[in-house]
């Protein structure tokens, strides 16, 4: 029997009613595959591991501005696309500079080739109006790196993230949990509607409720203790403390939450140098990238961390009002 001859288009089998999901339209050939990476490769928290959901993409989100509030680049030249140039060094973790014919831009690119030090040699640029080619790196384009394997910011965002939005949910379903404050049991139909009226009308205000006494007794009801469940404080507090963690990790100085009197200032500063670390290996390789592009294209780039102060948190008790709570 001769083989069923096939085309060169493949058949998708399509899923049954039932198992369709909503899914974003992408047009592949628009998007470079780092963009593709970034949108559809991102971690989300779903019970323990990740959900694609609106809390996890505002604190992505939220991050990130963070992240690149926490520099200031002096000496761009006013043609530039500022949030291009920030969005794909910290993002993809690379950015390229060159002379085209528009001029001397930063683009997104990859790179190639290795030198004796497992560096790449080449970048590869491939975009919709300059077309596809490639440069060699420190002679004619500079290739402006973020951390010293390469790579961005996203695997901090998707953990944080994560972990914020999980807190969230958590302060939700608690929340929830805590309008159940009894459960009533009845023998059928005709009792739990008995039921349900009397408790509508203690509801609506009536001063008066008067059911039948076979009805009313302890044993009908569970009252439930939902103060004694009640965790949405002590999830706030938590969720306070992993945004401190990740104030330290991108350079921000934040308050020690373990204190519940009230911070002088000289505490609030005290972990400057330990913060100031996480982010001194960023700003010396992003420096070293552009002081090649600054060589070839006679620019005057710099980048200098923006002064931000301590974060003052709602764990720091007022002046003359020692706090009592977290």
């Amino acid at each position: 029997m001769a083989a069923k001859k096939t085309t060169g288009t493949a058949a998708v089998k399509k899923s049954p009613a039932k198992n369709k999901q909503t899914m974003q339209t992408v047009n592949a050939s628009e998007i470079a595959f780092d963009d593709l990476k970034r949108m559809f490769a991102r971690e989300e928290p779903k019970s323990v591991h990740g959900e694609f959901t609106w809390s996890n993409n505002y604190y992505w989100q939220w991050g990130l501005k963070k992240i690149l509030s926490r520099f200031e680049l002096s000496g761009m030249p006013e043609s530039w696309d500022v949030n291009y140039f920030w969005s794909h060094l910290f993002l993809d973790g690379y950015i390229a500079i060159l002379d085209t014919t528009l001029g001397v831009i930063p683009l997104k690119c990859g790179f190639t080739g290795l030198n004796v030090w497992d560096r790449p040699t080449n970048i590869i640029i491939a975009n919709h109006l300059l077309g596809s080619f490639e440069r060699k790196i420190g002679v004619d384009s500079a290739l402006i790196h973020l951390q010293f394997d390469y790579t961005g910011v996203s695997p901090i965002l998707q953990r944080f993230s994560t972990l914020l939005a999980m807190c969230d949910s958590a302060i939700s379903v608690n929340l929830m949990n805590s309008k159940v404050a009894f459960i009533g049991f009845v023998d059928d139909q005709a009792q739990a509607k008995t039921m349900q009226k009397m408790y509508d009308e203690i509801s609506a205000g009536v001063p008066a409720v008067f059911p039948r006494k076979s009805q009313v007794n302890s044993e009908n009801f569970m009252f439930n203790n939902v103060k004694q469940s009640f965790i949405a404080d002590d999830v706030m507090i938590l969720r306070r403390k992993i945004v401190n963690d990740f104030l330290s990790d991108i350079g921000i100085n934040n308050a020690n939450l373990d204190k519940r009197e009230r911070l002088n200032e000289q505490e609030v500063n005290a972990n400057n140098e330990e913060v100031r670390f996480n982010v001194l290996n960023w700003l010396d390789t992003i420096q070293e990238g552009l002081d090649v592009a600054n060589r070839l294209y006679s620019l005057n780039l710099s980048i200098k961390l923006r002064e931000v102060k301590a974060v003052e948190t709602a764990e720091m008790a007022v002046e003359n009002e020692p706090s009592e709570s977290y």
